[in-house]
């Protein structure tokens, strides 16, 4: 249980600062697809609380309510962060529609696109840490956690694409409403 819980602090943690970086970038930027990756953040650390709140149910005794005990506290939590994943993907959907229909030219930096490939590979460190973790330690939340930080890191990736097409080919053409990442898993 312990490593399960420092496994969440941990991606609490570096889901607050990619937060707080991207949500800079974005807003400098005028991009709406590095702030819609900025607001995932914070629902992937709300996913790391449940994970820990679900472990801390998940293990305690049996008691004459459940005999049986609490282990199956970790699948609702498991179940609960799958929600948020969905609900972050719809909202994006409808982002990524209003960017599409009204789209915004960002300005891009080469600093802001150094700040955002150091966040997909702060991302996919993550995601194969925790997704391991989950696995050796048996917790679905965690590999959950895991998988969705991975599945970030190729959302936040296209979002780099888009926007070092943005600095390096001049076409007219804003293509980074298509690629909006989902903001939360």
């Amino acid at each position: 249980m312990a490593t399960i819980v420092r496994t969440s602090v941990l991606g609490i943690g570096a889901n607050v600062l990619l937060a707080a970086f991207k949500a800079v970038v974005g807003m400098l930027t005028h991009s709406i697809a590095v702030t819609m990756d900025a607001v995932n953040n914070p629902s992937d650390a709300m996913s790391s609380v449940i994970t820990i709140v679900g472990t801390k149910l998940a293990g305690k005794a049996p008691d004459r309510n459940h005999p049986l005990g609490y282990g199956r506290v970790e699948y609702l939590s498991a179940t609960v962060i799958s929600i948020i994943v969905l609900y972050a993907g719809v909202s994006s959907l409808i982002e990524s529609v209003k960017g599409i229909v009204s789209p915004q030219t960002p300005s891009y930096t080469p600093t802001s696109l150094v700040i955002i490939a150091a966040a997909v590979v702060v991302k996919l460190v993550l995601g194969r840490h925790v997704k391991a973790t989950g696995e050796r330690v048996g917790s679905d939340s965690l590999v959950a956690s895991g998988a969705d930080a991975l599945f970030d890191a190729v959302l936040s990736a296209s979002t780099l694409a888009a926007a070092a097409a943005a600095v390096f080919i001049t076409t007219g053409f804003a293509i980074e409403a298509w690629v909006v990442p989902p903001s939360a898993s």
